[in-house]
């Protein structure tokens, strides 16, 4: 077929409805499928990161010399360079015209068994329908004339006008122009679907996928991967039937989770920063019952203020001990003729604690808590590790708990102390500091000959904290301030300074490296390029912070990055 002809074909669109260019191409997508990739807007999004501080900057960094001078980076620029002259078109009117508004990409993987085939269709709403129409037309007459195509060929379904592309080895694609929107698939069937769900489009309904984005929050992202769970529940139950025994408790029970899941998606929005994150919606009648306060949103704010703005790294959570210990006993696998947490728990700190004691203070333990690495001092090569959780309960009980915790704790580090001992030639002490203003005594495990310089395992019960620490110093320095009463609807569960985290690995990188050879983590020299390769990443960005934020029967949990310099 003559390309005049058949772009003249393809010109003979209907004019596209006035909508958001994302609504109108997701009332094609099909609701059913497994999974949905859409990107929006990408014309303003690409643009502005572009000409932002960052796109000035990132040429000059470790990471960014390695991409721009990778042969992979160079292959992609030269095919570019090539290919789009050869198609009569520019990347700038690829952005702005093709693929600025709105592209997405609809899959279905093909059943276990075999009867149904993977279904896939990629839909685009061009701005400028022409513009796309000519690079087709330009490339099937270039693929025509080299051997690649046999024959191009119009047809039509339900009176609209779609395209088959024969391939000279045999097989074919299709596409089709229709209501401003553009169709390909490997599938005629996909097509004809397509057409047949434009046709019986009612446009004073919303598109059911972006209901579903509204339901998860992800309405504003510039890319959203859309998860369908009910196209992979076969594959769910099948991993659980199949799995070796030590595996099965788990994957049985992720299997029950996820048929109360209704929907998720996976989100990129990004700003002057970049957010990453994953929505989950629920049926809550579905869920079980120990799941619904962790996954609907129900438990109490994080303790993120316990965490140092000066910390390199910091966890934080709000849940007692009992409640960790149910949870990771009902997802976590048991191997058969082994203890389960449960029975590790009572057996190994039964007899620390007291049996009739451990239900008592295992309730005790939280709900606050946190984990912290704060930067190395200068007394030490290591940065210093700090772990707390809140001793709660009334006055009377919490006295009666902590007495009971520092007994165990300290029986914990003698039988460390006596072990270490009695297998090497340097010795461990258990030392006691000195008595601070509030009347703590830090203990600390001391051992100058086979410790790393600054190293001291310490412990005490401060300010109704349990404190554990890698410095005596840090300890005494501890002082959990109160949250500030800011209304959030987040909770910050994590954060991450990548300035002093980066510092920490190129001053102490061949030490780590071989800390971590030393205790099995592979070889040393590999280590080192891993922690070279984290340190590049590391420089572009300034900060970074995990949040868990409640939604409608479900959560979201998202990464917020501030790179060091603004994306827009």
């Amino acid at each position: 077929m003559p390309r005049s002809a058949l772009l003249a074909v393809l010109l003979l669109i209907p004019s596209p409805v006035v909508a958001a260019p994302s609504d109108e191409l997701l009332h094609a997508v099909p609701p059913d499928a497994s999974l949905v990739l859409l990107v929006r807007d990408a014309r303003t999004h690409v643009h502005a990161i572009l000409q932002s501080p960052f796109a000035a900057w990132f040429p000059t960094t470790t990471l960014g010399k390695q991409l721009l001078d990778s042969q992979e980076f160079k292959n992609l620029r030269d095919f570019a360079e090539n290919a789009l002259p050869t198609l009569k078109t520019t990347r700038q009117e690829v952005l702005d015209e093709v693929l600025g508004d709105a592209v997405a990409f609809a899959f279905t993987p093909g059943s276990i068994d075999g009867k149904t085939k993977e279904k896939a269709v990629i839909l685009m709403r061009p701005r400028k329908p022409e513009v796309l129409a000519k690079i087709i037309a330009s490339l099937n007459e270039i693929q025509t004339k080299d051997g690649e195509l046999g024959d191009v060929i119009p047809r039509k379904h339900e009176g609209v006008a779609f395209v088959e592309r024969q391939k000279a080895q045999g097989g074919s694609e299709f596409y089709c122009f229709h209501a401003g929107l553009f169709a390909f698939s490997t599938s005629e069937n996909e097509i004809k679907v397509v057409i047949k769900r434009q046709l019986d489009l009612n446009k004073d309904q919303p598109a059911q996928l972006s209901s579903r984005m509204r339901d998860l929050d992800v309405e504003d992202a510039a890319v959203v991967l859309l998860i369908n769970p009910r196209a992979l529940d076969a594959e769910m139950k099948s991993n659980a039937t199949t799995a070796k025994p030590v595996e099965k408790r788990f994957l049985e029970r992720f299997a029950e989770v996820w048929s109360s899941l209704e929907f998720a998606a996976v989100y990129a929005r990004p700003h002057s920063g970049l957010d990453i994150g994953i929505s989950l919606r629920f049926d809550p009648a579905k869920l079980p019952a120990e799941l619904k306060p962790w996954l609907l949103g129900t438990r109490g704010k994080v303790a993120s203020h316990l965490i140092p703005k000066d910390a390199l790294l910091g966890f934080a959570g709000h849940a007692r001990a009992t409640e960790l210990i149910e949870l990771f006993s009902s997802i976590a696998p048991i191997e058969e003729g082994k203890l389960g947490l449960k029975g590790w728990v009572n057996q190994s700190l039964g007899p620390v604690l007291g049996r009739t004691n451990l239900p008592r203070i295992m309730d005790s333990i939280g709900p606050n808590w946190a984990v912290w690495v704060e930067a190395a001092s200068e007394e030490s090569q290591w940065p210093t590790l700090m772990m707390v959780a809140e001793i709660s309960g009334t006055a009377e009980e919490r006295a009666r708990t902590e007495k009971i915790i520092h007994q165990a704790v300290e029986f914990v580090f003698q039988r460390l102390r006596v072990s270490y001992n009695a297998r090497h030639n340097d010795q461990i002490e258990l030392k006691e500091g000195t008595q601070l203003a509030d009347g703590t005594r830090i203990k600390t495990l001391v051992n100058d000959e086979g410790f790393p310089k600054g190293f001291q395992p310490s412990f005490a019960l401060r300010h109704g904290y349990l404190v554990l620490s890698t410095s005596p110093g840090a300890i005494e320095r501890f002082r959990p301030v109160a949250p500030v009463a800011i209304a959030e609807k987040h909770s910050k569960l994590a954060t991450l300074s990548g300035a002093k985290t980066r510092d920490f690995l190129r001053t102490h990188r061949n030490g780590v490296a071989r800390f971590l050879a030393g205790v099995g983590a592979g070889d040393e020299n590999k280590l080192a390029e891993s922690l070279d390769g984290l340190a590049a990443v590391l420089e572009l960005v300034d900060s970074a912070e995990l949040i868990s934020r409640k939604i409608e029967n479900g959560v979201q949990f998202e990464l917020r990055i501030k790179p060091v310099k603004p994306l827009k």
